[in-house]
């Protein structure tokens, strides 16, 4: 077990930084690398996808409160989205970590690495709303936040990808839509985690570390190396554009998704 502390103390680095800087929730990379790992780890391979998101939920439970606060600081945040988000986007979170412990290995897999493909796609283009549309419809916002939280609960993302976007649409600034996905991203992490612990096959019980869909190790290291991290990658992101840094970012996504089609079928 101690061969993969570095690593994983790497990832929660590598992943904080991503969460504070693109308000993304960093399950982008965490799947990925989590995916890797248990493989590493010789785990039954029917379960390394649900273990993989579950434990990307519980790292960013611990990783994005930072850069959210940090967000809240720099007043870029609406909490009045938030507040018409919030109920719905709980409910949708635990309800869609129960319906993926009914999905088989193989389409859990191939829905992660499609998702991956269009997350890299959307950060190096940056595909955005032509018509911008303010007005805020609470319904509208409750229907919204449940979708995207039923979608993030199957990948174990934090939903910023589709967040994001949506909140430009609605007229935010740049800033505030990373803002405000990155505390909605919170409320998903800590609701998806809530449905790992709950919603599990019985067999994962006989896997040592492992509570719920959860592998707690992975949580706890990547997790509290990732909270200092999280906290710069806001600020940084307060200050600087990082389009280079997202096109960089996107063709490692894309490398990453296909390598797990790449194990998926091969």
């Amino acid at each position: 077990m101690i061969e993969i502390f570095i690593p994983l103390m790497l990832l929660g680095i590598f992943a904080g930084l991503l969460s504070g800087f693109f308000g993304i929730g960093s399950g982008i990379i965490l799947v990925p690398a989590y995916i890797f790992l248990f493989n590493y780890l010789n785990f039954p391979p029917e379960f390394i996808p649900l273990l993989a998101t579950g434990s990307s939920m519980g790292t960013m439970a611990i990783t994005i409160p930072m850069a959210a606060y940090t967000h809240y600081q720099n007043k870029n945040i609406n909490l009045k989205i938030v507040k018409y988000m919030f109920s719905a986007a709980v409910i949708s979170t635990i309800f869609g970590r129960f319906i993926a412990t009914q999905i088989d290995s193989t389409s859990l897999q191939i829905i992660i690495a499609v998702s991956m493909l269009l997350a890299a796609i959307q950060l190096a283009f940056n595909f955005s709303p032509k018509n911008i549309n303010n007005a805020l419809n609470k319904y509208e916002l409750f229907f919204v936040g449940g979708l995207i939280a039923l979608i993030t609960s199957f990948v174990g993302i934090g939903g910023g990808i589709l967040m994001v976007p949506y909140f430009l649409f609605r007229g935010l600034k740049m800033h505030e839509a990373i803002g405000t996905s990155s505390l909605m991203g919170f409320f998903f992490a800590v609701s998806g985690l809530i449905g790992a612990f709950l919603f599990a096959p019985e067999k994962l019980k006989q896997i040592d570390y492992v509570y719920g869909s959860v592998f707690v190790p992975a949580i706890l290291i990547a997790g509290i190396s990732s909270i200092y991290f999280a906290r710069l990658g806001a600020k940084i992101s307060n200050k600087i554009e990082g389009n280079s840094l997202k096109i960089a970012f996107s063709c490692l996504v894309i490398l990453v998704a296909l390598r797990i089609i790449y194990i998926t079928f091969l």
